[in-house]
């Protein structure tokens, strides 16, 4: 089989670099996996903040609906007020003249 030692070595070597080939493969396969597996937690953490960027604009929204509200109900809360004030100094005023 192996006539000289320059047979034998070159044997060896073969053997050694198909394993070496072998292990280049398996290695480039976890690394490929490895990055998908770094893609999908990018697209994941990117979809995650667009949600929380819509859960923010929604709660800006109301907010800004609930500002707008709430200035319209102490708006119409403050003419109420001021229609009480002014029956109440009618009322005041008829008293004073009464008596």
């Amino acid at each position: 089989m192996f006539a000289t030692s320059v047979d034998l070595m070159y044997g060896a070597l073969t053997v050694s670099i198909l394993v070496f080939t072998a292990f280049l493969c398996w290695m480039l396969y976890y690394l490929v996996q490895i990055l998908k597996q770094g893609n999908e937690v990018i697209q994941d953490v990117r979809q995650k903040i667009t949600e929380f960027e819509q859960a923010l604009q929604n709660i800006k929204q109301k907010v800004i609906t609930s500002a707008t509200s709430i200035s319209f109900i102490a708006s119409e809360i403050g003419t109420v007020v001021d229609i009480v004030k002014s029956i109440k100094q009618k009322k005041a005023g008829k008293n004073n003249k009464r008596k």
